[in-house]
């Protein structure tokens, strides 16, 4: 086997007769913090399951550390796995304190080391001062680094995070989701995230493996997720986005309804082949200097920023970001530009659009 933390490899789960992951592989090197994302019901706390030795496999091995955990005939009891794992219920013990929570898998280390490790992560968890203290005299937010801190006390091989952050505010769970990360990458921590938070994953992770369906659609940094998804799936569910229909117009360009776009790599297709063409709101921007203008049919306050749904001569309805300042009334026509470098584009739904003969309107 290769020197990667954790090693899953051709991985089936299922109940009864319902398979719920289908032959997924997936590495994670040491000290990487990768994430499961994807929508409820597509298998990725399963698999999380499997991996703690909750779940049984139907195909496929899962090894860490050169040790093999599972297989159809094999499985080591999940006490004996050393991986730990952060629930999202926290469950901490509300009868001991901090100190006595974090040190509770320590029991077999001597008294010296013991107290030690629960210094090193009540600092390391920002929580210094606080070890005398029960769990129902702190914040949501630091009874969460307490259960961090207790899976990590152990210095497990590996680390599972099963939507630990969903009961907490949305901006507390991105300032955690940032804060785990710093915690784990300096105790040197291999981690494996399970959300159906987008934030969260971008927050936390090294890569990210976008799931549906039982397998995996993507895995990639959160950048590459972001500005070269593989498929629709990936494109909508990571981040806002809206596709056009287009034309194959050169090696590196398509005609679409926003005119000629050309594009930084060649495009897999031939010369006319009708496209879709994914936008993102950032890739059309709000500009009062434009002479190209477009009706306001819809806007959404963001605080920094407006994201408007503009409506162009062609009828098309795409997203477009705008300053909090500039705001427009529904109705009015804006000024717009587009900032495109890469053309993110997909071959055209046959079944979707009923008819491969795309016409694409006058530009605007």
């Amino acid at each position: 086997m290769d020197t990667a933390a954790l090693i899953i490899r051709d991985v089936s789960l299922g109940y009864q007769s319902l398979e719920v992951v289908s032959r997924i592989s997936l590495d994670l090197k040491n000290q990487e913090l990768v994430c499961l994302l994807g929508p409820s019901g597509c298998g990725k706390s399963s698999l999380l399951r499997a991996i703690a030795g909750f779940q049984p496999l139907s195909s496929g091995e899962i090894w860490l550390s050169d040790r093999l955990l599972s297989s159809i005939s094999w499985s080591v009891p999940p006490e004996e796995r050393r991986v730990g794992m952060v629930f999202q219920d926290i469950a901490l013990f509300p009868h001991l304190s901090v100190e006595a929570n974090i040190g509770f898998g320590l029991a077999d280390w001597s008294e010296l080391n013991r107290r030690e490790r629960i210094n090193a992560l009540l600092s390391l968890i920002g929580l210094e001062g606080l070890g005398p203290r029960y769990p129902h005299e702190l914040s949501g937010g630091q009874q969460q680094r307490v259960a961090l801190a207790r899976a990590m006390a152990p210095k497990p091989n590996l680390l599972l995070l099963d939507e630990p952050f969903s009961g907490l505010d949305t901006e507390l769970r991105g300032r955690l989701a940032s804060e785990v990360r710093t915690i784990l990458k300096s105790d040197g921590i291999c981690a494996l995230l399970v959300t159906h938070d987008q934030r969260e994953a971008f927050d936390f992770a090294d890569r990210i493996a976008v799931m549906s369906d039982g397998r995996i659609s993507q895995i990639d940094t959160p950048f590459n997720l972001y500005h070269e998804p593989k498929n629709r799936f990936v494109a909508h569910f990571v981040g806002q986005g809206e596709t056009v229909n287009a034309i194959i117009h050169g090696p590196r360009s398509v005609k679409s309804p926003l005119g000629i776009l050309s594009t930084d790599q060649d495009l897999p297709y031939p010369l006319n082949t009708p496209v879709q063409l994914f936008l993102r709101p950032d890739d059309l921007i709000h500009d009062d200097s434009s002479d190209y203008l477009a009706k306001l049919v819809r806007k959404h306050f963001r605080g920094a920023h407006h994201l408007y749904e503009v409506q162009l001569d062609s009828g098309v309805v795409l997203g477009c970001f705008a300053p909090s300042h500039h705001n427009h009334e529904i109705g009015e026509q804006i000024g717009v530009r587009l900032d495109v470098e890469h053309l993110v584009v997909f071959p055209l739904d046959l079944k979707e659009e009923g008819s491969a003969n795309v016409h694409i309107e006058q530009p605007f």
